[in-house]
């Protein structure tokens, strides 16, 4: 594993595998050496009988860029952050009664937290305009289950 996100994604399997879930990393497309823009958040896992999508976003600095909802107009690149095709994905899943989550890792002069957002949290960041978040609200917002080794909805 190599380049920026990497070693979050390491920390999403060590705790996928201790979750005792069925899961699997959905490796991003290639196409000439190069990753593609996909929909697909990172891993998909499934645990009594429900689907759970996670995305790893890392960022270091004051504050997490979330990215966007909608493709911005023209040829302009959508911000860092959640993907349009992700947040498709993502409102899919949730839609079908599954559940999204959003693993992130923030590392700043407040210091680092790593937490579980549950989409439909970062969802609504996005939907009232945010574009990024401070480390507080990530450590505010994070669902339990992380810290606990377990995937949510698991009884602890």
């Amino acid at each position: 594993m190599s380049g920026r996100g990497k070693g979050l994604e390491g920390i999403c399997e060590a705790w996928l595998r201790g979750t005792g879930a069925c899961w699997f990393r959905n490796e991003p497309k290639m196409q000439g050496g190069y990753r593609v823009a996909g929909g697909t958040p990172d891993y998909t896992a499934l645990k009594g009988g429900v689907l759970h999508l996670i995305e790893c976003k890392d960022g270091s600095g004051a504050s997490l860029r979330l990215g966007c909802l909608e493709a911005p107009a023209g040829e302009k690149k959508p911000p860092a952050g959640i993907s349009p095709a992700q947040a498709e994905m993502l409102d899919a899943c949730e839609r079908e009664g599954g559940r999204g989550w959003v693993l992130a890792r923030l590392s700043g002069p407040a210091g680092e937290v790593t937490a579980l957002i549950p989409w439909a949290k970062w969802r609504g960041w996005l939907a009232a305009g945010l574009r990024s978040v401070p480390l507080v609200w990530l450590a505010a917002s994070g669902d339990a289950a992380w810290q606990e080794g377990r995937l949510p909805g698991d009884r602890p």
